[in-house]
C-alpha cells in the first residue's frame, strides 16, 4: 500500500517550524566557534525575535482589525495595541541584556534571563493548556509550534552560558 504524500500546506508549516527551530539548532552547533557567550547572546536574541513575531505582532494586528468589529470598545482595542507593542519593547530589553550582559559573563544577566524563562515557559504553559493548544492540532495548526522556538533558544542560551559564567573560583 502506497502512503498518500503529505498536503502541501502541512509540507509549508511545518518547513516554517524547521525555519524557526533553524537558528536555535545551528547556534547551538557552533557554540564553540563563536564562542559559548557569543552564542548564547544569539540563541536569546534570535528568541526574543521570535516572542515579537508571534504575541506582539499578534496583538498589533487585533487592535486594526478589531476595529471594524461590532461591539469592541476602543478601550479594549487601545489594551491590545499597547499589550503588542510593550512586547517589542520587552524583547528589545532581553536582547540588549543577553548583547550586554551574557556576552561579558555577568551573572546578573544571566539571572535575568533565567527569570525571564522560567516566567516565560510557565505562562506558555498555562495559557496552552487553559486557552489555546498553541500548534497542537485539531484546534491548532501545526505552524504555531514555531513559536516554542524561543524556549529552545533561551534554555540552550542558559546552558550553553552556565559553566564560562559560574565555572569555578570566579566571582
Amino acid at each position: 500500500m502506497e502512503a498518500e504524500p503529505l498536503p502541501l500546506w502541512l509540507v509549508g508549516e511545518l518547513a516554517a517550524v524547521g525555519l524557526a527551530f533553524g537558528p536555535v539548532v545551528g547556534l547551538l552547533l557552533m557554540r564553540n566557534r563563536l564562542g559559548p557567550l557569543h552564542a548564547a547572546a544569539g540563541l536569546v536574541i534570535w528568541g526574543a525575535f521570535v516572542i515579537a513575531g508571534e504575541h506582539g505582532s499578534f496583538a498589533l494586528s487585533l487592535a486594526v482589525s478589531l476595529g471594524e468589529a461590532p461591539g469592541v470598545a476602543d478601550h479594549a482595542r487601545f489594551h491590545f495595541f499597547m499589550a503588542g507593542a510593550y512586547v517589542f519593547v520587552a524583547a528589545f530589553l532581553i536582547a540588549f541584556v543577553a548583547w550586554r550582559l551574557l556576552r561579558q559573563g555577568s551573572r546578573t544577566g544571566w539571572y535575568a534571563l533565567l527569570v525571564a524563562f522560567l516566567f516565560g515557559t510557565a505562562l506558555e504553559a498555562v495559557a496552552g493548556t487553559t486557552i489555546f493548544p498553541h500548534g497542537i492540532p485539531p484546534r491548532s495548526i501545526p505552524l504555531g509550534l514555531a513559536l516554542y522556538a524561543y524556549i529552545a533558544a533561551f534554555g540552550g542560551a542558559l546552558i550553553v552560558s552556565y559553566q564560562p559564567i559560574f565555572r569555578a573560583g570566579t566571582a
